[in-house]
């Protein structure tokens, strides 16, 4: 096996690995969290800025997938669209300071030592083909690009995106 063959298979072990962690450790922890309940029916019209579409993960995770498997009408409307979303990175795949690939969360304690985000309180953010972002956590990122609403990505979220751009929010 050369080189390069060994470091991919590195880079895929250590994506499983994080993976795991974060959707499987936690189940060891019982947590407490109240049941989504966002009222879609006093959404209008979401706001927009620079072309793209401004969504929070209250929106985003106010409803029960787990248990109804339905996704309102109100959030499948963003399939396709691009956004603007708040979060903080953990990052799967990455190497030397550089991420290629991350959950968006809510929180810093969206992970392993916090509790575990529902299917649709995430984001799989992959950055476009020969780029990159630095690796940021614990701080918030404003994550603007293409989001896609499925019913399972790669990480086994609901909400896959590819970035256009990734920023520091200066005031959250």
């Amino acid at each position: 096996m050369n080189d390069r063959q060994k470091i991919n298979w590195q880079r895929i072990i250590t994506k499983a690995l994080v993976v795991c962690c974060v959707l499987f450790v936690p189940i060891l922890g019982i947590h407490y969290r109240p049941k989504p309940s966002f009222d879609y029916s006093a959404v209008n019209a979401l706001e927009t800025e620079n072309g793209a579409t401004k969504v929070d993960f209250d929106f985003l995770g106010g409803f029960d997938y787990e248990r109804d498997e339905r996704i309102p009408e109100k959030v499948k409307e963003l399939n396709g669209k691009t956004v603007n979303i708040t979060g903080f990175m953990l990052p799967i795949d990455f190497d030397s300071g550089v991420v290629k690939s991350f959950m968006l969360l809510n929180n810093q304690m969206g992970c392993c030592f916090g509790v575990l985000p529902r299917v649709n309180e995430f984001i799989y953010v992959e950055m476009p083909e020969g780029k990159s972002t630095k690796y940021l956590t614990d701080i918030p990122l404003m994550v603007t690009g293409r989001l896609e609403v499925v019913n399972q990505n790669l990480v086994g979220g609901i909400y896959s995106m590819t970035a256009d751009r990734v920023e520091v929010v200066k005031s959250y």
